[in-house]
């Protein structure tokens, strides 16, 4: 058994956030060591990392049509 004490955001770290149902897992990436240092100096780097999925998936084509009016939307 570990002596570390659990994160006390265990019961609300991953809940639904927002009108869009999310995935029960979270998905995780590995990065560069120098990519994931600015990574982790972003401010919110959750919603970026959204923001840049799903803007890849808009130039791809692949981005479903329920999301495509996002993309019009102005950058804040």
């Amino acid at each position: 058994m570990s002596d570390e004490v659990p994160r006390r955001d265990y019961l609300t770290r991953f809940q639904q956030q927002g009108e869009v149902a999310m995935a029960e897992r979270p998905l995780c990436v590995r990065l560069p060591e120098d990519i994931d240092a600015l990574m982790r100096e972003k401010e919110n780097r959750t919603a970026w990392l959204r923001d840049a999925i799903m803007e890849k998936l808009w130039r791809e084509g692949n981005l479903p049509e329920r999301y495509q009016d996002l993309m019009d939307q102005e950058p804040d």
